[in-house]
């Protein structure tokens, strides 16, 4: 039984890892900002007074139309399709984005990303919520803002040594937005060790579906209860529901 809780904890938390790296690219794409201004203000795209102000905004418009307006696709089509795919989608207008050269054309693939981000934000919360027992949500949570929020010194790391620089005569700016979509290498991997989120043969009292595609070990609360899903269903007690 302790081995059994031990193995089960041990695969809680490294989801929580893989959904919070996902994370990390989006906290990374929404900090930059700051930290790539001055580069794009001496390219002579963005002004300084009223140019990155615009920059700023079209990205945080977008968050708020992904968050308000988009966002329920995850409940309709699936937590790990839309973590995957927002990932993607945001990835794409980062690297599109870096390779404008006008204002208009910089802050409509800003916007563009930010929707991205913003169905991103929500449907990362949510997967969290679903996948951790509700006795180790706190502790969950925590960890994936701390993993989240590191990319705030990378980005800015990142940017203290390119922006200066126009390195194989690309300016420095374009290759931090560049470095974080990188992201993308990691979607797919990621997607295949995190199981869907939310699903109704899963929830607390229905029935289990046995297929291959819903197959999940034990230890995956229901919400509010910290007991297993099998031992839910089964009327067995859970496994880490004390602990």
């Amino acid at each position: 039984m302790r081995g059994t809780l031990i193995t089960v904890q041990t695969s809680v938390w490294s989801r929580v890892a893989l959904i919070s790296l996902g994370g990390f690219f989006e906290f990374y794409d929404i900090f930059f900002a700051g930290y790539v201004a001055p580069g794009l203000v001496r390219s002579g795209i963005l002004t300084a007074s009223t140019g990155v102000a615009g920059f700023v905004a079209a990205m945080f418009s977008g968050l708020f139309v992904g968050t308000a307006l988009v966002s329920f696709v995850a409940d309709r089509f699936g937590r790990r399709a839309i973590f995957t795919y927002s990932l993607l989608w945001y990835t794409a207008a980062s690297v599109i984005m870096a390779f404008q050269h006008d204002v208009f054309g910089l802050n409509l693939w800003r916007f563009i990303s930010g929707i991205g981000v913003g169905v991103e934000l929500v449907t990362i919360d949510t997967y969290l919520s679903e996948l951790v027992p509700a006795n180790l949500r706190g502790r969950a949570f925590a960890i994936n803002q701390a993993i989240q929020f590191c990319a705030v010194p990378v980005v800015a790391l990142l940017a203290w040594l390119l922006v200066p620089r126009a390195p194989f005569g690309l300016d420095g700016w374009r290759w931090v937005v560049l470095l974080g979509a990188t992201g993308a290498i990691l979607v797919w991997w990621i997607r295949r060790r995190v199981p869907e989120g939310g699903d109704p043969g899963h929830r607390c009292g229905g029935s289990l579906d046995t297929g291959a595609q819903h197959q999940r070990e034990p230890g995956f609360g229901c919400a509010g209860t910290g007991r297993d899903r099998r031992g839910a269903v089964a009327g067995q007690p859970g496994l880490i529901g004390t602990g």
